[in-house]
């Protein structure tokens, strides 16, 4: 069977918008990957154990909206999900700041992580933030 230059045309721009996932496809092609990515951190306590049960709020501090990333189940006892691909919208190119506070009972930790999304919205980065934090007594106020 040969194709027609109808079903040939059609063929190619069904290809093109299959791999032009994401982006504005006119002006910037985009191919993005099916990878979905995340973003973790580490929370040890005073004793430099795997902190359990830790509740995080995730700031974006050029927008003020707090995010809830994705579900992500399986992690290891004392990680945590800063950040994934489902928030890339929440992110621009030039990075945005995600101030995350941790609190377990009285104990509570503050860490800022810098994310990224490219130009076409697809594959969140990570520029900035560190890999593990240590949850503790919190500051004494003045």
């Amino acid at each position: 069977m040969t194709l027609g230059s109808n079903s040939w045309r059609a063929a190619v721009l069904t290809l093109t918008l299959a791999v032009t996932g994401c982006g504005d496809s006119l002006t910037h092609p985009c191919a993005c990957t099916e990878e979905f990515r995340y973003f973790t951190v580490t929370v040890l306590d005073d004793a430099s154990q795997p902190a359990q049960n830790v509740t995080l709020t995730r700031t974006n501090l050029r927008t003020g909206k707090v995010l809830e990333p994705g579900w992500l189940g399986l992690l290891v006892a004392g990680t945590y999900l800063v950040a994934d691909d489902s928030q890339t919208k929440d992110f621009s190119t030039n990075g945005a700041t995600l101030r995350v506070t941790g609190t377990q009972g009285g104990a509570i930790f503050t860490a800022d992580f810098v994310f990224a999304a490219d130009a076409c919205g697809c594959p969140l980065q990570r520029v900035a933030g560190p890999d593990t934090v240590i949850i503790g007594e919190p500051p004494p106020t003045r």
